[in-house]
């Protein structure tokens, strides 16, 4: 794809909110292309698969390192027998000495999708909270990235050696959500939303659950960066020696809502130029990767200005 085309497709993503071109910038859909439309075939193997192991310590877990991850849980993954059933898991250990984690799991939709359960674990192997479909959102195609649903969560790091420390993440999908589906916005929808017209009713895709799919991770170390993301506090071991009172007596039952975000302070002056000026030299140098990566650093300091020096910068950069 050529630079005009990326530049555009951003446009697209970031002053309308989504276009319906983007299908064939968004990952990972050819590559897995057998993973993601094999529905029928994933539910066969599903119910002719031996689980792998008779409890959670057992499970192939794979070191997990900050940065972003794609994940195609297939025929090829192990499978577990859950309470809630049998399904094929994806386990990873969670990177040691960091500071607090903020993690983002996609389901990515295509044909059909896998919708995930992430349930994690401290050192010693018992589950601290799971996070299923109440906490997974479905969010609609933008910019580069396509259908998916989604969660952020933050894993916290207070006390280094705590053993009650969340150290493992297993992602599967609940059996029993297998004959459900997702509408996700028809791309005629997504459209006109994006150019403020009418919406000619054009029916949503309906798009069923299967065992198999493809799950985007993301890992950043906030090195102790304050964050709202839904999120698990351990309690130190020290405390629980001493008979302290535990908050949290059922771990299988810790998720914690989303709490409301406190208004961001109006960013300086002198640092909201500086931020203008640093998407407006990368956009012309035809790094969009790192003005977006800036664009998204301005907001969360609390810039209104970066998103709109952005797409202005690619409109002029287009004449």
């Amino acid at each position: 794809m050529t630079y005009t085309k990326i530049a555009l497709a951003m446009v697209c993503g970031l002053a309308l909110g989504g276009c319906a071109t983007l299908e064939s910038t968004v990952a990972p859909t050819k590559e897995y292309k057998a993973v993601l439309d094999g529905r029928e075939q994933a539910i066969s193997a599903l119910s002719q698969a031996e689980p792998c192991c008779h409890d959670l310590t057992s499970l192939p877990y794979k070191v997990l390192s900050v940065g972003d991850h794609i994940v195609p849980i297939d025929g090829a993954s192990a499978a577990y027998q859950f309470e809630e059933g049998k399904s094929y898991v994806a386990a990873f250990r969670l990177p040691a000495n960091s500071g607090d984690l903020r993690i983002t799991v996609e389901g990515v939709i295509e044909k059909s999708m896998f919708n995930p359960t992430v349930m994690m674990l401290d050192s010693r192997f018992k589950v601290t909270r799971k996070l299923g479909k109440d906490v997974f959102k479905y969010e609609p195609a933008r910019m580069l990235k396509g259908d998916r649903v989604e969660a952020v969560f933050t894993v916290d790091r207070s006390y280094v050696g705590n053993p009650n420390n969340e150290t493992y993440m297993i992602i599967y999908t609940d059996p029993k959500g297998l004959d459900e589906t997702t509408t996700i916005m028809s791309q005629a929808k997504l459209m006109a939303k994006s150019l403020s017209v009418v919406d000619y009713g054009v029916k949503d895709p309906v798009i069923p659950h299967s065992p198999w799919g493809v799950v985007n991770l993301s890992v950043e170390d906030l090195s102790g960066n304050k964050t709202d993301s839904n999120y698990y506090k351990p309690v130190y071991q020290d405390a629980i020696d001493a008979n302290a009172p535990v908050v949290n007596e059922s771990p299988n039952k810790l998720v914690v809502p989303l709490a409301a975000s406190a208004s961001k302070p109006a960013m300086l002056g002198e640092t909201d130029a500086f931020y203008r000026t640093q998407i407006g030299n990368a956009v012309k140098a035809g790094d969009i990767e790192k003005a977006m990566k800036l664009v998204d650093e301005a907001e969360r300091a609390g810039s209104t200005s970066a998103r709109k020096t952005f797409v202005d910068a690619v409109r002029q950069s287009q004449k």
